[in-house]
C-alpha cells in the first residue's frame, strides 16, 4: 500500500524546487529539495515501460545533498506486479540531523508506472505541476 506525490513548489527555465511526501499505512516522509527539470524527464523515461520483464529492476534518485527521493522500482515474482522502495531524505531538527524515511509502495501495475512516467515528464517540460504514484488498493487522494 502506499503512495508518493511529488509536488512543484517553484520553477524556473532549468530547475525546480520540489516537495516530496511518501505515505504507507505505517509511514509518512515529507522533503523539499531542488531537482533539475531534465531530471525529471530522464526519471520518467527510465521508468516508461516498466515492467518490461521478470526480474527487471531500475534505480533512480533525484534532488541532491541532504534533501532528495531516492526510487528502486522492481518486479515481484511472476505476479506481474511491482513495488518501489522510496527513500526520503532531509534535514530534520534544530541541530541539522539528516532525517530519512525508507519503505516499499507496493501492488503496483504497469499502469500506474507508467502514468507516474508521464506525469514525471510533464512536470520536467513545465507542463504539469504533481506526480504521483500509488498502489491499486490506495484510495483517491481528496
Amino acid at each position: 500500500m502506499g503512495r508518493v506525490v511529488l509536488t512543484i513548489v517553484s520553477q524556473d527555465k532549468d530547475q525546480c524546487y520540489l516537495q516530496a511526501l511518501a505515505k504507507s499505512p505505517s509511514y509518512s516522509a515529507v522533503t523539499s529539495f531542488n531537482c533539475l527539470s531534465k531530471n525529471l524527464v530522464e526519471f520518467g523515461k527510465a521508468i516508461k515501460g516498466f515492467p518490461g520483464s521478470l526480474g527487471e529492476k531500475e534505480d533512480f534518485s533525484i534532488g541532491a545533498g541532504m534533501g532528495r527521493a531516492e526510487f528502486s522500482f522492481q518486479t515481484v515474482a511472476s505476479t506481474g506486479l511491482c513495488e518501489c522502495w522510496v527513500r526520503i531524505k532531509g534535514l530534520h531538527g534544530e541541530a541539522g540531523q539528516n532525517a530519512e524515511a525508507f519503505f516499499p509502495i507496493d501492488y503496483l501495475d504497469a499502469a500506474a508506472v507508467e502514468s507516474f512516467s508521464r506525469e514525471l515528464i510533464k512536470m520536467g517540460t513545465g507542463h504539469s505541476k504533481t506526480a504521483e504514484l500509488k498502489n491499486q488498493f490506495e484510495k483517491e487522494s481528496a
